[in-house]
């Protein structure tokens, strides 16, 4: 695979980069689906947009034993990041913008899965931090299931300092912790402006990115495992947004 190249795989992974008009090199398909109705789309897409589809055997696609690759791949650069300038700018003109913002998360799968919870939540943009968390790598790209060529993914040297950026916009900043200080995720307000924070698998929030929260939320947990996970926590809180939105849109 040349230079910085990614492998994404699986058919709706590789259906979802072509409708969003990723710049996707080439198309790999096994030798035993090049005729399947099932890639039908797939290959009437990269023939309209001219791009390579490959023929490979079943060993070319033995490197993804660990993922869902039903015999067909993209080959396309390395993920783009949107600018945060131009991001802010969008979000500036949304009276009810919705910003996920991920403080160092480590792994690649639940980045993935949050962008995803985000993009089905009708979130605007994602705001990640460039180091000491996972970036959006073809495992990412993966998980994400498409939503990562949908959503504006910002990647910022400082997330404190887009924290400040989005409260100066007007942004009421929700932070999800497990602090005696955080109140049930249901009793916040995030109608208008709203930016959700979620914090590392095994951290939660760094102390910093706490302190610049308007209110820090938690999730009750009845069983015996401490916590959820910090994608299925962020989908939760998400989905919150959603149904607060949705019920005031319903009485207007």
């Amino acid at each position: 695979m040349p230079g910085d190249d990614e492998v994404i795989v699986g058919v709706h992974a590789v259906a979802e980069a072509l409708a969003a008009g990723e710049r996707v090199r080439k198309i790999i398909i096994a030798s035993h689906r090049q005729h399947d109705k099932a890639l039908a789309e797939i290959v009437a897409a990269a023939k309209r947009n001219k791009i390579e589809i490959a023929i490979e055997d079943e060993r070319w696609f033995a490197r993804f034993q660990n993922a869902r690759h039903q015999h067909v791949a993209a080959l396309l650069p390395a993920f783009r990041y949107a600018d945060w300038r131009a991001t802010r700018d969008a979000l500036r003109k949304n009276e009810s913008a919705l910003v996920l913002a991920l403080d160092h998360i480590e792994d690649p799968h639940n980045l993935g899965a949050l962008v995803r919870n985000a993009e089905c939540a009708g979130a605007q943009a994602v705001v990640i931090p460039e180091r000491r968390g996972a970036g959006v790598t073809a495992a990412a790209r993966r998980a994400a299931a498409g939503a990562a060529s949908h959503l504006p993914i910002a990647r910022v040297p400082n997330l404190v300092r887009a924290l400040e950026d989005l409260k100066e916009d007007g942004h009421w900043v929700v932070g999800l912790a497990t602090l005696p200080t955080a109140v049930p995720y249901t009793l916040a307000d995030y109608l208008g402006k709203c930016t959700l924070v979620v914090g590392s698998e095994g951290k939660g929030l760094s102390r910093l990115v706490a302190e610049r929260c308007d209110r820090l939320v938690r999730i009750p947990v009845l069983g015996r495992v401490a916590s959820l996970n910090a994608a299925s926590a962020g989908a939760v809180v998400l989905y919150e947004v959603v149904r607060q939105r949705s019920k005031t849109a319903a009485t207007t």
